[in-house]
This record gives structure tokens, C-alpha cells and sequence, in this order.
């Protein structure tokens, strides 16, 4: 079992990553949390792992932290969820932000995440209620990126953006202004991402 690498980061998307390691590329899916929690490409990246092998071929799957790792394997134990939808919802919240709305009971938001309907986020609180809470949270993992984001994000949903296009145009936005040296705030962060975002239209 792979449970860890540590390498060079030579490739990077919201939706996998290649890690370089002794000359060998480790390429895994992620989520977009951590997609944007990794540094920038070319640099040291340690990345929590989790292989996946099935009957069509075997898959690496990769975590900024081991919280998120074990939120993933809590979610795709649950019948019907599987790495894709797993995926999304880790992409859509933080490890923190799911522990509250299942202990919450707050379906509302759970249906929000693009592949869970209403029936998905039944079986989520049910099948999570009693295990999520033990899941630890690391510092990291709820640090100046997803605060930022998560402010940043509701401002741009509460004006009328579609949420995963925002949420995209925000990532982007704040690698950009990190790579360039900048410290972002939510007002900045949001202001780069409606440019990304007219581009685009």
C-alpha cells in the first residue's frame, strides 16, 4: 500500500496531480481542496495517499492531509458513493465544514454538492452521524486557504455566480497572486476571479 509520497510536484490540475518521485511520476486524483492547498508546481509537495484497485485498472488518489484521507474513506465506504462523488464532495467543503452539516443535519447543504441529491445526503448523515466525529482536523487543513475561499465564495454565489465556476475562478485567482508574491485577501481574491471569470464569458 502506498500511504504517502514526497517529491517534486511537476504537475497540477483541480482535478489530479503528478509527484515526482526519484525520477518516477506518482499520478493521483485529488480534490480541488487540495489541489489548492499543494505549493506551486516544481516545488516539494508531501501528498497523503490512498490505492485504489479494482477489477478495470488501479487508482492513486492523493490528500494535502491525512483528515482528508480519512474523510475520503469514511465516504466511499458508504453504498453508492464512490470515488468520483467522494471526490466532489471534498472539493465542494472542507473536512470541517462536512462535519458540521452532517451533524447538523443539514440536507440543504449537502444537496448543494454537485452529484448529491437528496437521497445521497440522506444516507450521508445517516451513515456518517456516528463516525465523523472522530475525524481530527489539522491546522492546515482549515488555514488561510479555505477561510479565504469559503468567505470569498459566498460572496460571489450571494451576488449571482454559478458556485463551481467561482469556486474554480477563486483557486486560480489565488495561485496566481500567490505565485506573484501577493498575500490575498477576500476582497482582492474575489475581484482577480471576477476578471477570470470575464475573460472566460
Amino acid at each position: 500500500m502506498i500511504a504517502r509520497l514526497s517529491g517534486t510536484l511537476i504537475e497540477k490540475s483541480p482535478s489530479h496531480i503528478v509527484v515526482d518521485c526519484g525520477g518516477i511520476g506518482f499520478r493521483m486524483s485529488v480534490s480541488l481542496t487540495t489541489s489548492g492547498q499543494l505549493p506551486s508546481v516544481g516545488e516539494h509537495a508531501i501528498v497523503h495517499t490512498h490505492l485504489i484497485v479494482r477489477d478495470d485498472g488501479i487508482e492513486l488518489v492523493g490528500f494535502a492531509t491525512p483528515s482528508e484521507r480519512e474523510m475520503f474513506l469514511l465516504l466511499i465506504a458508504i453504498p453508492g458513493v464512490g470515488t468520483r462523488i467522494a471526490l466532489s464532495i471534498l472539493s465542494a467543503m472542507s473536512v470541517a465544514e462536512l462535519q458540521h452539516a452532517v451533524l447538523a443535519n443539514n440536507l440543504v447543504v449537502l444537496q448543494r454538492i454537485p452529484g448529491v441529491g437528496k437521497k445521497t445526503a440522506e444516507r450521508l448523515v445517516l451513515e456518517l452521524r456516528e463516525k465523523i466525529a472522530s475525524v481530527s482536523i489539522e491546522r492546515e487543513g482549515v488555514g488561510e486557504f479555505s477561510l479565504l475561499l469559503s468567505e470569498a465564495l459566498q460572496a460571489m454565489v450571494v451576488l449571482g455566480y454559478n458556485r463551481a465556476q467561482a469556486e474554480k475562478a477563486l483557486r486560480t485567482a489565488f495561485e496566481t497572486m500567490r505565485q506573484q508574491g501577493q498575500s490575498p485577501s477576500v476582497e482582492t481574491l474575489i475581484k482577480h476571479a471576477l476578471r477570470i471569470l470575464h475573460q472566460i464569458s
